[in-house]
């Protein structure tokens, strides 16, 4: 992150992990981590209603650093996770690009949409030629069951693992098709929270 983003405290211990995405889903998800351990701190960057979209995943970003809320330390990170259903290429490429330049700024990509990471909780490979749609309506019939957070947060391990071994090109941000990179989130996570986590 830039020098700017990084104020702080230094006798705070957890690890913060701010969140920037496009859905309430992906807020739920996370924030279900805030209750587990203390090593491990969940913000979400707040969004306006119809601007979800890449383009104003910046924006967010420069309102929540103006805002002043939270403490930010040089270990902390910031995640973009972000779905390819609704967006053109060009503007994931163009967030890639700003967190390349950013120091612990990261992006997570899911192909087509972030049900796809959802699915690796129950599944180790995904049919291809699924839209976003039949995602949806097919992960009430999966392990998992209907999306709930603690039925899902707890197989962390399991959907790291899946989603890891599907992934194709494991060095590239953007992934195939019904693929994600959303497991690389996890894997910083699942460091932190170490063993005898579940609830």
């Amino acid at each position: 992150m830039s020098r700017a983003y990084k104020k702080g405290k230094p006798s705070r211990d957890a690890r913060l992990f701010i969140i920037v995405a496009e859905g309430e889903r992906e807020d739920e998800y996370f924030t279900y981590f805030n209750e587990i351990n203390s090593r491990i701190r969940i913000s979400i960057v707040p969004r306006e209603a119809g601007k979800s979209a890449p383009n104003f995943f910046l924006e967010r970003v420069d309102n929540f650093k103006k805002s002043g809320e939270l403490s930010i330390e040089d270990r902390d990170q910031l995640w973009f996770i972000c779905d390819v259903d609704k967006w053109v290429r060009a503007q994931i490429e163009e967030l890639h690009q700003h967190c390349q330049s950013e120091e612990n700024w990261y992006l997570a990509i899911s192909n087509p949409c972030f049900e796809v990471w959802l699915h690796y909780h129950s599944d180790d490979m995904i049919q291809s030629g699924q839209s976003c749609s039949d995602l949806k309506r097919t992960l009430p019939t999966k392990k998992a069951g209907q999306f709930n957070v603690t039925n899902y947060c707890t197989l962390l391990e399991e959907a790291i693992r899946n989603a890891e071994q599907a992934d194709k090109n494991s060095r590239h941000h953007f992934p195939d098709e019904m693929e994600t990179k959303v497991y690389k989130l996890g894997k910083n996570m699942l460091e932190l929270l170490g063993n005898n986590w579940k609830p």
